[in-house]
């Protein structure tokens, strides 16, 4: 039993590193993440960004990790007859040549943070999709209130 946690381990990382290496070359893509600054003391935040899905087949968001969050939920928000609804959604479907784009008032990234977002800065996010895999990207911090990419910062 002991020999066999340590193969367990070492086929594991190997599992990962194939995985994280196809995503590099997979058909999905993320453009534009960014968050706004947070308050002092603040629990959430949100991360806004552009998913591009130049496959051939539908791909699914299935999570997303951060060192910044203890957790990070899928979130949509509506207005419903003049009231702004939020609903938690267990996935985010890419499908082909239509990119998905997670904005303020729509679809999100709802994060419970572990520390103060400051404008100027950025963190790592991890996404992980059911067929890409792994995909790594830097969240760029803009302005509290900000309601764009900052994509000239």
């Amino acid at each position: 039993m002991r020999r066999l946690i340590p193969a367990l381990i070492i086929a594991l990382g190997v599992w990962a590193l194939a995985h994280a290496a196809s995503s590099e070359t997979g058909s999905v893509t993320v453009e534009h993440a960014w968050a706004r600054a947070t308050p002092k003391g603040a629990p959430n935040a949100a991360v806004y960004l552009t998913l591009v899905n130049n496959g051939s087949e539908t791909d699914r968001l299935i999570s997303a990790s951060s060192p910044v969050a203890d957790n990070i939920q899928f979130h949509e928000e509506r207005d419903e007859n003049g009231v702004s609804k939020m609903r938690a959604l267990q996935a985010i479907d890419v499908a082909p040549g239509a990119p998905v784009v997670l904005k303020p008032n729509g679809l999100h990234l709802m994060l419970r943070i572990k520390q103060q977002l400051k404008e100027d800065e950025t963190f790592p996010l991890t996404l992980t999709f059911e067929k890409a895999g792994l995909i790594e990207a830097t969240v760029r911090v803009g302005k509290v209130g900000a309601m764009d990419d900052m994509r000239g910062m």
